[in-house]
């Protein structure tokens, strides 16, 4: 990402408003389907106060896709750890969260959107790889915790003919493809079939 100065409390609120607002659209519509133009008067700003926080618009891709993988790991995840300590209650806290929030953009919108970070990824990443490496690290936090649900799976008996590696990334690949399948046809049914077989293989 270019060099951004530091901001005031007020620059800090500014930049974010823009960061979410570009979010909303780059999510529903994609990067390249909006204009800074667009932008700008979907944020109620002037596009110089959006380069003034965002020298380009890729380095506005690169905060949105930042912000959403922080928002992932700490509105979905991490909670989904901190209320159960098994297995199929993490990935039921997983896949719960993931749900109720799909739900509530569809009974707004009557839409679903599936996974902005792997949208923005799949558009732009292969001529913007920052967009991709920053993915990628996104995706490795996640890895992450559905390392830790295979290993203690696999401790507990489950997972029979797993390894801790396979299994944990055969659950990632689970979740992304069921946030891309309840884009492309708008219902949460396989965010819930992905939840199934996930508890199945660990079981």
């Amino acid at each position: 990402m270019s060099s951004i100065a530091i901001l005031t409390p007020k620059g800090e609120t500014t930049a974010a408003h823009i960061r979410q607002t570009a979010a909303g659209l780059f999510w529903r519509r994609s990067y390249h389907g909006v204009s800074m133009d667009e932008l700008a008067r979907a944020a109620e700003v002037n596009k110089a106060t959006i380069y003034r926080y965002f020298p380009t618009k890729a380095d506005l891709a690169e905060a949105v896709i930042r912000r959403a993988g922080d928002r992932a790991i700490t509105c979905i995840f991490e909670p989904a750890f901190r209320e159960d300590d098994t297995p199929v209650g993490r990935l039921d806290g997983i896949y719960g969260r993931f749900l109720a929030a799909h739900r509530s953009v569809y009974d707004e919108e009557g839409d679903m959107y599936g996974c902005p970070i792997a949208g923005l990824a799949v558009e732009v990443g292969t001529d913007m790889p920052q967009i991709r490496t920053v993915a990628s690290e996104i995706f490795a936090r996640v890895e992450a915790f559905y390392w830790a649900i295979a290993d203690a799976a696999i401790a507990d008996g489950g997972g029979v003919g797993w390894n801790v590696e396979t299994l944990a990334r055969t659950l990632v690949q689970l979740q992304h493809g069921a946030l891309v399948a309840t884009r492309v046809e708008a219902r949460p049914q396989p965010l819930r079939e992905a939840a199934d077989a996930s508890k199945r293989l660990i079981s």
